[in-house]
């Protein structure tokens, strides 16, 4: 049976439990969940598991326009959509319900969430338009990179990165808040239990769009079955990475997280 994720925002818990029931009228089952903010522990991590089944069809996220603009709280959610994105493809469905206002586009969201759609959660067409997404097929969405979190409250925050396909001949990663801790490059899927660095740099400065960012690199290769692992302290406003090059333009992606 077809369901979907639930996350409410800002205390809208009961706007979130009558939308559950109302869905459940449509045939809908869904499963709900209270956003906590507290990345020390990492609380966004705690729907993932449900949001990853194959059976889950999207992720919607119920919230009043103030909740959406909390730092805090774009953070968590935006290291929750990578995970998700990484797991069900850069095209899983994320629906924001926005609770009161004039809707936002997403282009007020990071960038992990570009594809949203926003829907008024008071409208009487959103129920069906949730039965409707539920049922399409999900989008094909093409990547030239491959990223994901995958910390944990014991071991930390740990972003995972590769190229889409062919080989990075090293990779650079700068954060422009927060602080890189550690590096390490080792097969796909896992954090590594050793690593051997070739030509690691560290402290290195880079200007994107008028702001610093302070990155690390190495010179390994990197490729789908290999990633390049950075642990982050703190939480960054943006994350920058890419093909390590000696070049000035060099290509690099420009990740907003807040």
């Amino acid at each position: 049976m077809k369901s979907f994720g639930l996350t409410a925002l800002g205390g809208d818990e009961q706007a979130a439990k009558v939308m559950m029931k109302k869905m459940q009228t449509y045939g809908l089952a869904c499963t709900g969940h209270v956003w906590k903010d507290d990345l020390q522990d990492m609380g966004w991590l705690a729907p993932k598991d449900e949001l990853c089944q194959p059976q889950t069809a999207f992720w919607a996220i119920m919230g009043p326009p103030k909740a959406f603009i909390q730092p805090d709280t774009r953070y968590g959610l935006s290291l929750l959509a990578l995970c998700l994105q990484a797991k069900r493809g850069k095209g899983f469905p994320i629906v924001v319900l926005q609770t009161a206002g004039d809707l936002m586009s997403a282009q007020m969201l990071p960038t992990p969430f570009q594809h949203a759609i926003v829907l008024s959660a008071t409208d009487a067409a959103t129920p069906a338009k949730l039965v409707a997404k539920a049922h399409l097929q999900v989008p094909d969405l093409k990547s030239e990179y491959y990223l994901d979190m995958v910390g944990n409250p014991q071991f930390g925050q740990w972003f995972e990165v590769h190229p889409a396909e062919g080989e990075w001949l090293g990779i650079i990663f700068g954060v422009d808040e927060g602080e890189i801790k550690f590096q390490a490059v080792g097969p796909a899927g896992g954090l590594p239990k050793t690593s051997t660095l070739n030509y690691p740099m560290q402290g290195l400065h880079i200007e994107f769009i008028g702001k610093r960012y302070t990155a690390w690199s190495v010179r390994n290769g990197i490729t789908v079955d290999r990633s390049y692992f950075v642990k982050v302290e703190g939480a960054p406003s943006a994350i920058l990475f890419g093909a390590f090059s000696e070049e000035s333009e060099a290509q690099m992606y420009h990740i907003k997280l807040k």
